[in-house]
């Protein structure tokens, strides 16, 4: 997630249109409804605490959004959105599928691990019940984006005959699963710390063996090898049954 608490903010449930001033204190609404949401529960903040926080009227602050809720839906649906981009921009001008790869998923450990997504998911959890409509909303700006992003970028590798995949889809969904573990887990629920080294040895080992499994030149490989041990099978099935016979 963006780690600036003042950093420059729109909010994509917003159009955005009007005066300037009324982009400005949304802006100013978003960045203190950052602090408020993601170090107090949800129900302990209120649009009058954001609102003051802010330094802005609450009546002026309910006139850009129309509810707790929809400033809270706007400021995490930002924060995933944001997180979704980052993660494939710093890939820019890497052509090695394996390094790609490994960045990608360094980077997506990273940004979900940090204590600013442990905060947002913690949130999430505490309002999904109440208001089941936000997480689908967030769902489609954070983690959709990024699983369309992973699939096109396999799609287009198996296109070029790097990668064999009938199905880039679940093999984005895969991928993110393998490089990741129960390391998110773990995080949230304060369960265990973890370490650097366990993270790169988690990271490293999900992206083996997503290759292993769909790097092309393996499954070039693995043919003939499946055949060799069929017929070998056969042999000694055959041989088995003739030595029966006498």
């Amino acid at each position: 997630m963006t780690t600036d608490p003042n950093s420059d903010l729109s909010s994509p449930l917003m159009t955005m249109k009007g005066s300037d001033d009324a982009i400005v204190c949304a802006r100013h609404l978003l960045r203190a409804a950052r602090r408020k949401f993601f170090t107090r529960p949800y129900d302990a903040v209120s649009m009058e605490d954001i609102a003051a926080s802010a330094g802005i009227a609450e009546a002026k602050a309910c006139g850009l959004f129309a509810s707790k809720e929809e400033l809270f839906a706007s400021l995490v649906v930002q924060e995933m959105a944001a997180a979704a981009v980052e993660i494939w921009c710093r890939t820019v001008g890497s052509t090695d599928m394996e390094t790609v790869l490994l960045q990608v998923a360094r980077n997506y450990v990273g940004l979900f691990g940090s204590n600013r997504a442990t905060e947002i998911y913690r949130s999430l959890i505490c309002v999904s019940a109440r208001f089941p409509h936000l997480g689908r909303i967030i769902y489609e700006h954070g983690a959709r984006v990024l699983l369309e992003r992973l699939s096109a970028y396999i799609a287009a590798r198996s296109a070029e005959g790097c990668l064999a995949v009938s199905d880039p889809d679940l093999a984005a969904q895969q991928f993110l699963s393998l490089i990741h573990g129960n390391l998110h887990l773990r995080e949230v629920l304060a369960a265990q710390p973890v370490s650097d080294t366990e993270i790169d040895r988690v990271i490293e080992s999900g992206v083996r063996l997503f290759l292993s499994g769909y790097r092309r030149d393996q499954h070039q490989e693995s043919r003939p090898a499946r055949s060799e041990h069929l017929e070998r099978s056969a042999d000694e099935c055959r041989s088995a049954g003739g030595a029966t016979s006498h």
